[in-house]
């Protein structure tokens, strides 16, 4: 497929709103996105199921998790570079610490949506069923 594959949480507002930014800053056209709901993971991945975090399946198909698949997707979209070297400053098991907080308490934070959806703004060819 040759194409980044973000796997993301649909019920999980929060995590709609960063998919929208990946999408609106794709501009080499990188990217898919799917939900871990989808038929495509399912049919895929069988592997893969909901977790507390956005999942990254790379060109290369490797699987990356939390803050490495926050930063491996920064890196390849039109991002402000001095916030990414900032970003790459912290180590990992700060930024992944830092991730599980927010992933537990998103609901709460930001909100859950009642049904699995994936944002209307994108392309609907961007969109792996």
């Amino acid at each position: 497929m040759n194409k980044i594959i973000v796997v993301f949480d649909g019920f999980c507002i929060l995590c709609n709103r960063y998919v929208l930014m990946i999408s609106a800053r794709d501009l080499n056209n990188r990217f898919c996105f799917t939900t871990f709901q989808s038929k495509f993971i399912k049919d895929n991945y069988p592997k893969i199921k909901l977790a507390n975090t956005v999942l990254v399946i790379t060109e290369e198909n490797k699987i990356l998790t939390k803050s490495e698949a926050i930063i491996y997707c920064l890196s390849n979209i039109r991002f402000n570079k001095f916030c990414l070297k900032l970003l790459c400053s912290i180590p990992f098991v700060i930024l992944n610490f830092i991730y599980k907080i927010i992933a537990i308490c998103r609901y709460k934070t930001f909100g859950r949506y009642n049904q699995c959806t994936i944002p209307k703004n994108i392309s609907k060819i961007k969109i792996l069923h």
